[in-house]
């Protein structure tokens, strides 16, 4: 088991290298928040609740990185 939950968040950390940084945020911190969730509790409901923490985590950190970067690309306009 687990090196099943190490393979499975290796693949999603590689799998969502095309997408968004709140998309990939949200994918790593499911992931994370699964198996973190397993590990402590120890059941399924746990693990669900674990997944579900990581991923609203992992996204909003991901959209924050995105508005940042955004924000740097995007030169202001002075009025």
């Amino acid at each position: 088991m687990k090196y099943l939950s190490i393979l499975a968040l290796v693949s999603v950390v590689a799998l969502s290298s095309c997408a968004t940084r709140a998309q990939s945020g949200a994918a790593t911190g499911g992931a994370a928040g699964a198996v973190a969730g397993q590990i402590l509790g120890k059941n399924t409901e746990s693990t669900v609740i674990g997944t579900a923490v990581g991923a609203a985590a992992g996204y909003m950190i991901g959209n924050e990185m995105d508005k940042t970067e955004q924000n740097q690309v995007r030169p202001r306009t002075r009025r």
